[in-house]
């Protein structure tokens, strides 16, 4: 396995995770962290990677459609399930987007060590 597919099966382990903790968040009890449980699959995701403007971006977009969820989710809150479904896969969007942002990032890392190699390497 190269090092491209073990850390890409990292990443998509970390934020299955995730997508596993949307799809399956009822607001039908207290101590249900989705917002916690879901930023610390995005930190483990995107760990090794440096931080910017659109990793943050990114971020804060999947925080504000998991907290639009909770708020329709919520056990006192009257039910709406077209509602409920729509935030649902705008949370899940919101997560592959931030996806494909820390595989971007990651290979980008990984293609200037690679260059880098190269350009070490003694003159024959």
């Amino acid at each position: 396995m190269t090092d491209e597919s073990a850390w890409r099966r990292d990443i998509k382990h970390f934020l299955d995770g995730a997508r596993y903790r949307i799809r399956h968040h009822t607001g039908l009890y207290a101590d249900e962290d989705l917002i916690g449980a879901v930023l610390h699959a995005c930190r483990q995701a995107e760990a090794g990677c440096t931080r910017d403007l659109r990793l943050d971006d990114a971020r804060r977009e999947v925080e504000a459609r998991c907290r639009q969820l909770i708020q329709a989710a919520d056990r006192f809150a009257d039910r709406d399930f077209a509602r409920l479904a729509a935030l649902r896969a705008q949370a899940l969007a919101a997560v592959d987007a931030f996806q494909d942002i820390v595989l971007q990032k990651c290979r980008l890392r990984e293609a200037g060590r690679s260059a880098g190699a190269y350009l070490r390497r003694p003159a024959l």
